[in-house]
This record gives C-alpha cells, sequence and structure tokens, in this order.
C-alpha cells in the first residue's frame, strides 16, 4: 500500500500539461441576425463524477453546471460569429517523459482523472427593461412587454377620455351658471412643464372649476379628504384623480384633562394636566379666548413635564390666556403620503393645484396663507423639479348668484431662487415662512382685498364715479384700476375729507335702490332733459313689446325650468345655513350656496328632460321622444339667453315708468348728485393718488361714448367686452 501511495504521489507530481478536447453539440444554430446584439456568453463549468465515461462525464456536465469566476470565463463571442453552444473538456495526463503508469495505477489514474466542461449560455439584452434576457424566455418577454405597453396605451386612453369628459362638462356649467367670464394673463402661464397653481377661495367648489376650465393645463387639485365622500363632488374628484389630505378642522379634538393656567412666548404651564401621557410631540392644542370667535391653536414642540409644554411658534399677546382656561388637543396629521404624490405630479411635468386659505369662505379679503403651498414647491425644487408657481385671483360679482359675472387673472410665474432653496436644506421652518410671504403679495396682486362687503360695494361705486365714460378699459385694465382704489380705501379710510365722500356716495346708493335703478343707468340720465316726452313713451312701448313676446316664447322654459330653480334654491339656502353654523370663518355662507345651486342642478336638470321624454314618447312615439331629449337641452340654453335679456329690458322699462309718472323729477336730481359725485372722485384720487389721472388719460378716446347704447336706463354696455376683444388680438 505503501509503494501504491508513494507511486500515486509521484504521478502527481509528474503532471505537467493538460490536454484540452472541444466538442460541438448536434443541432448548433447559425448566426442569428434579426434579433437583438448577443452579449458575451457566460461560462459555466461542471466536474464529472468518479469513473464515468467521456460522453457520461460530458452529458453530466451539462445537467449539473457549476458557476465560474468572471476571470475563468471564455473570451467574448464576436456579436456577428456564430452562435455555436461548446463543451471544453480538460483532461490531466501524465508528461510524455514520465515512464509509462502500471496497470495497477490505472484505477488511480482514472479517478483523479479531472473532465471540466464549459457551456456558453446565449443571453439578448433589452433595451426596455435594461436587462440580460435568457434567449429561450426572449419571446415570452417581449410578448409580456407588448401586453405591458397595450395596457398602459388603454390605461391612458382611458385617462384622456375621462379628463375630455371632465372638462367638457366643466366647460358647460361655468358657461351656464355664468353670463360672462373673462380671462386675464393667460399667456403668463407656462405652457408646459410642472406648475402649481394657487389661488383665493371664496366659491367652494366652483373656484376648481374655474381654474382648471380657463388655465389650459390639466391640473391635479389637493382636496379635502372628507369631500372625496361626498356624493356627486367625490365622484369628480377621483375622475380629476384630486390629491386627498386631512386637514386639522376636519380632526374631532378631544377635551384635554386639567386647564391652562399661564403662557410665557412659546410655554405653556398647566394645572392638573397629564401632558406626558396625553400629548405628543406634533400634536395641536386650541383655546377659547374671551372676545374672539375664533379658537386659537398651537402645535406641541417638546413635552417639558406633565404641567409644561413648549409650542413651536410664539403665542400671540391677544392669543394668550388671563385666567384658568380648558382645552383640546387633535392629534398630529402625516401628510407624508400627500406630499410624496404631489411630488410624483411635479416630476412628471403635470400640475398641482391649491388653495392655501384652507377652506372656502365669503369674506372679502384674503384670509392667512397656510404653509403647505409654500412646502412643497420648495421641496419639489429641492428634489431639482423646475416647478414655476403660478397665482390665480378670482373676482366673482355675486357669485352666489345664476347669471353672474366673473373674472379670473394669473399672474406672473414664481421660481423660487437658489438662495432660498439652500435655506430650506438648513431651516425648512425659515424658508417656509419667507417663501409664503412672497406667495402671499403676488397673490393680493390678483385679487381685489377690502375689509368688508359695504366697503366692496363702496369700491365699486367709487370706481364706476371716477372712471369718464369715454375711457373703456379692458378687464385687465379694470381689475388694475380697482385694485388701485382699493388701496386708497385701505389707506385714507379715516380721513376726514374722504370718509364724508364715502358717506354721500352710499347715501347715493341708497337713493338708486329707492328709485329701482343701478349706478350704470343712472350714467344715461345725461340727455333726460333733452328727450321728449314722446319719445319716452315710444322707447317704454319698444320695450313693453319686446317684453311680452319673450315672455310668451318663454312659457315652456318657465314650465320646465321653475320646479329646477325652486328646488336648488332650497337645497342652497339649507346648506348655507348648516355651513355657518359649522364655520368660524364665513360671513353669510354666500359661497356654499353657488357651489350646491350646481350640484342640485347639475343632478335635476337631466333627470327632468327624461322625464319629459318619457312622458313624449308615452303621449307620442319613440322618434318623437328622441328628438325631444336630444333638442331639449340646446332649447333651454336659447330660453336662457332670452331670459337674461329679458330681464335686461325688465329693468331697463320700470325705472322708465316711474320717470314717466314723476316728470323726471326724482330722476333729475338723482342725475345731479351723480354729477358732484364725480367731482368729489376726482378730487380724491388727485389728493391721494396723483398719478394715477395722468396713467388713466392714456386710455381716454371721446369715440368711445358712441360704444354706449344711448337709449334711457339702458343696462347694456359693450365696451368692455370690445376691449378685451382688442387685448386678445394684440396677444395673438
Amino acid at each position: 500500500m505503501s509503494d501504491g501511495a508513494d507511486q500515486k504521489g509521484s504521478l502527481n507530481a509528474s503532471q505537467s500539461k493538460s490536454k484540452t478536447v472541444s466538442f460541438s453539440v448536434e443541432g448548433a444554430t447559425s448566426p442569428v441576425t434579426d434579433r437583438p446584439r448577443l452579449l458575451t456568453p457566460v461560462a459555466e463549468t461542471a466536474v464529472a463524477s468518479e469513473g464515468a465515461t467521456l460522453a457520461e462525464a460530458i452529458k453530466e456536465a451539462l445537467a449539473h453546471p457549476v458557476p465560474v469566476t468572471e476571470a475563468e470565463s471564455p473570451a467574448a463571442v464576436p456579436p456577428q460569429s456564430p452562435v455555436v453552444p461548446v463543451v471544453v473538456v480538460t483532461a490531466k495526463e501524465p508528461s510524455s517523459d514520465a515512464a509509462k503508469p502500471q496497470p495497477a495505477l490505472k484505477s488511480a489514474l482514472r479517478r483523479d482523472m479531472t473532465i471540466t466542461a464549459t457551456k456558453h449560455k446565449r443571453t439578448m439584452y433589452c433595451d426596455d427593461c435594461k436587462k440580460e434576457i435568457p434567449f429561450e424566455e426572449w419571446l415570452n418577454h417581449r410578448d409580456r412587454l407588448r401586453t405591458v405597453e397595450i395596457k398602459q396605451r388603454i390605461s391612458g386612453l382611458q385617462k384622456y377620455i375621462v379628463a375630455l369628459f371632465v372638462d367638457f362638462v366643466m366647460w358647460v356649467i361655468v358657461n351656464v351658471y355664468f353670463r360672462e367670464v373673462a380671462v386675464v394673463g393667460l399667456e403668463k402661464v407656462p405652457k408646459t412643464g410642472p406648475v402649481v397653481f394657487y389661488g383665493n377661495h371664496q366659491n367652494q367648489f366652483i373656484d376648481a372649476m374655474m381654474m382648471r376650465a380657463h388655465c389650459g393645463r390639466g391640473v391635479r387639485f389637493i382636496i379635502a379628504e372628507k369631500s372625496m365622500h361626498r356624493p356627486v363632488i367625490g365622484h369628480f374628484a377621483r375622475m380629476m384623480e384630486a390629491v386627498p389630505v386631512i386637514r386639522p378642522q376636519d380632526v374631532p379634538s378631544l377635551v384635554g384633562q386639567g386647564k391652562m393656567v399661564r403662557m410665557e412666548k412659546n410655554v405653556v404651564f398647566g394645572e392638573g394636566t397629564n401632558f406626558i401621557t396625553g400629548l405628543a410631540q406634533g400634536d395641536v392644542i386650541s383655546w377659547a379666548v374671551e372676545g374672539k370667535k375664533e379658537r386659537c391653536s398651537g402645535q406641541v414642540h417638546q413635552i417639558v413635564n406633565e404641567k409644561e409644554v413648549t409650542l413651536t411658534m410664539p403665542i400671540k399677546e391677544e392669543d394668550t390666556i388671563t385666567q384658568p382656561t380648558p382645552f383640546k388637543c387633535s392629534r398630529r396629521i402625516d401628510h407624508s403620503e400627500m406630499y410624496a404624490d404631489v411630488y410624483n405630479t411635479l416630476a412628471n411635468n403635470q400640475c398641482i393645484g391649491i388653495f392655501p386659505e384652507g377652506g372656502s369662505h365669503d369674506r372679502t379679503s384674503l384670509l392667512p396663507l397656510k404653509a403647505g403651498v409654500a412646502l412643497f414647491s420648495l421641496g419639489a425644487s429641492e428634489r431639482h423639479i423646475p416647478v414655476q408657481v403660478v397665482p390665480c385671483g378670482l373676482t366673482y360679482f355675486y357669485g352666489n348668484k345664476f347669471r353672474s359675472r366673473a373674472h379670473i387673472e394669473f399672474g406672473d410665474p414664481i421660481i423660487p431662487s437658489n438662495e432660498i432653496i439652500e435655506m430650506f436644506t438648513n431651516d425648512k421652518r425659515g424658508a417656509t415662512g419667507k417663501f409664503l410671504e412672497e406667495l402671499a403679495v403676488a397673490i393680493r396682486g390678483v385679487t381685489i382685498n377690502v375689509a368688508d362687503w359695504g366697503a366692496l360695494k363702496f369700491l365699486h361705486a367709487f370706481r364706476r364715479l371716477y372712471q369718464p365714460p369715454d375711457c373703456v378699459l379692458a378687464t385687465g385694465d379694470y381689475l388694475k384700476l380697482t385694485r388701485r382704489l382699493a388701496v386708497i380705501l385701505e389707506e385714507n379710510e379715516s380721513d376726514p375729507q374722504f370718509a364724508d365722500f364715502r358717506s354721500k356716495v352710499e347715501n347715493y346708493s341708497d337713493y338708486c335702490a329707492a328709485l329701482l335703478v343701478r349706478d350704470s343707468q343712472a350714467a344715461t340720465l345725461e340727455k333726460l332733459d333733452d328727450t321728449q316726452s314722446t319719445t319716452v313713451v315710444t322707447l317704454l312701448f319698444r320695450r313693453l313689446v319686446i317684453l311680452m313676446v319673450m315672455c310668451v316664447v318663454l312659457i315652456p322654459f318657465f314650465i320646465i325650468a321653475a320646479p329646477i330653480g325652486l328646488v336648488t334654491h332650497i337645497a342652497a339656502e339649507h346648506h348655507a345655513r348648516t355651513a355657518l353654523s359649522a364655520s368660524s370663518v364665513k360671513v353669510v355662507a354666500a359661497d356654499v350656496k353657488g357651489s350646491y345651486k350646481i350640484i342640485v342642478g347639475f343632478a335635476l336638470v337631466p333627470l327632468e328632460m327624461f322625464l319629459v321624454s318619457v312622458l313624449v314618447f308615452v303621449y307620442s312615439d319613440f322618434h318623437t321622444a328622441l328628438t325631444v331629449l336630444v333638442s331639449l337641452p340646446m332649447a333651454l340654453y336659447v330660453s336662457l339667453l332670452i331670459l337674461q335679456e329679458c330681464v335686461l329690458e325688465l329693468r331697463a322699462a320700470l325705472p322708465l315708468v316711474m320717470s314717466l309718472f314723476s316728470k323726471h323729477k326724482q330722476f333729475k336730481k338723482l342725475y345731479d348728485r351723480r354729477l358732484k359725485l364725480i367731482g368729489m372722485a376726482q378730487a380724491i384720487v388727485k389728493r391721494f393718488d396723483a398719478g394715477l389721472n395722468g396713467e388713466l388719460a392714456a386710455y381716454r378716446n371721446a369715440s368711445n361714448t358712441a360704444v354706449r347704447e344711448p337709449s334711457l336706463f339702458s343696462l347694456r354696455h359693450s365696451a368692455r367686452r370690445q376691449a378685451d376683444k382688442n387685448e386678445v388680438k394684440k396677444w395673438n
């Protein structure tokens, strides 16, 4: 045994070279020219079991491959070379110089013979998924990719159709509800790239429809999570892919244990409280202050002990308590999913819409902006998303009433500066506050802000008295003039001369209301002295005839539309009372009325059209019923336009009748008072804003007076519409 072992050892020591034999597998394929390029074949090796023949060794090696390292892999096969699987068998054998082994050593030689098989696997590189795919799986892989692509195209087509339907419905609703919508600054809206639209929120869901219908881009709105569960609004919000967000006011508040007894800057001290067990960092505590309708609130920054807690911001002096006060607390809201959805939308070059006042209201000035719009705008910029923030000002003239007017104005896009983005990385709170101030200034530049409804009514009267009849302004210039006069009102409200002027204007407005005329109608009384009684009678007769004809035409419309109008009015008033009782910022909940008129009307109008068609089918035939169903919407819209003209004629005819019976005495006094107020308005503007007169002179043109209808008490003034058309032509 020792001799055999020695001989075996000498044999192993004498091995100096190996013999390599290559085999081509039968059935090898030719070069594949119609497939993607071939990657470097992957080498695999295997060791045959003891005592196996060469064929068995090759078969076993192919059946049980063993991976080798990259260094051991064979050289890369050129892309255009024949694709032939190759098996390389390496057998170690004694050197030719060594002695021929004895028969006793043959078995040892067979045991020590090592057969290495190398198999080259073919792989394909997929440009779509950026992966190496085995050749055998290539066809199935491409089929799967094509299936995914088809599904994505179908999904994209579905989204496009849904978006088209939503935009069409919004366009119809906006143009039916409002008799006039003027858009200003549309050329400032970026046509491509990520955009954040933010605006004032004074007409609930109508604001979102106005913004989306007129901005020229598809917008995903950030909407209160509870609104997603409403019957009509929630359905449309899901179709628009709105982003839900849970607002702090929607989170139920719990009554805290004990009372707050003292406040120092941002520190709150309690008595009988359990701040450690009852609060957590990020929670919100709120308390009531005597003399304030709204509750004060603060966010918990650090809990010191059971009776002391620090807030994130210092408490304002007017919000500080002076006696033991109970408090409420609400849990911290996690908005991480909402922010991730917003960032993903902006990264895909889409648009986000938000109303940062937090909730809809019917006040005449902006509420403080919430920090959300600044947070995700700066967060997107920090993630290298080139976002632009566009302010959108919405101005309504009795927006809660059917067939009212509205203006929408877009401001210059705001791009966060590099300095504020860098500041946001290090100090999020400071950067957010600074950028939010910039956004607040921009939104004030496209909205009209006054103290209350009385001030707003006076402001519009002030503008009408100051603007000369030969000065025709486009909507953008008209809004700028109104904002300039609003600044005069805000800065000089306590001035004695200005206070006297405002008092006289308000008395004049009450006088107009008593005579059933508006100030715009009083402006047509200039020729009242020169007008003969026969001319006035002729004008009155013409208007009465027009009214009679219109009323006859509108009888079918009244029969169909009267029930809808009654139901929508009752529903709107009911929801307004409910919203007013639950809100601390609404005045009369006028914003709720307009939205629910649209919601209820949107549900009732198709239903009533269907019922009318069914009645026609019962008493007639199918073709007639189908004709009625198709033509009734257009007939109702035409009747609506006729009704609008009928109302204008009625408002012009009533004061004309009163003027005839009073022999024009009261209306002459009214016109004289108006002339005096015009002089006072000119003097007020000259004193408080001397440059405005010179700027307005550029718009004055004697030929503009011909645009206005000369008839008495007329309400048709198309001058501004013509000016808007001229502005659009210049822009195009």
